[in-house]
């Protein structure tokens, strides 16, 4: 009796932690992570289609524009759209790493700091850069609306 009361209290203050404590990665569902510019120009590719959206998150322009590209790669990617978010804050993954979470923003985001920034040849954020095949093919500079994106998103997909 005492052996299977010990036991109830034990299972109680486990269960109380665990509710209490909460999951480690609350909201977290899509963690950036760090890369390195060799392995970004792998996930860019050589070979297919490949967008890269540079942003920080002390751009707000960025942040405004996000749930319209999330959106954008939602609609597209069953088209074969390849998309991947480029972090470039100096403070690490961990500055824009809210931001994603809260925007629940789907496409994987990738941490480069300033060193993409240069290799790029970036100038402004938010930054989009269309990839075909190894060779960028536009670039849009700023925040534009949905509309103007779609245009370019279809666009880019269709026209080889």
């Amino acid at each position: 009796m005492r052996y299977q009361r010990r036991i109830t209290i034990s299972f109680f203050i486990i269960a109380a932690y665990l509710f209490l404590s909460g999951p480690t990665d609350a909201g977290q569902t899509n963690k950036i992570l760090p890369i390195d510019m060799d392995t970004l120009e792998k996930v860019a590719g050589h070979d297919g289609w490949h967008v890269l959206v540079f942003m920080a998150a002390w751009c707000q322009p960025c942040i405004k524009e996000l749930p319209d590209i999330n959106a954008l790669y939602e609609k597209y990617r069953v088209r074969g759209l390849n998309l991947s978010g480029i972090s470039v804050d100096f403070e690490g993954p961990a500055a824009m790493q809210p931001i994603i979470n809260r925007l629940k923003i789907n496409f994987p985001v990738y941490w480069t700091g300033e060193t993409a920034i240069d290799v790029y040849q970036i100038r402004g954020i938010p930054y989009i850069i269309f990839i075909r095949n190894g060779v960028i093919i536009e670039r849009i500079l700023g925040q534009r609306s949905k509309d103007y994106l779609d245009k370019k998103f279809e666009a880019f997909l269709t026209h080889p």
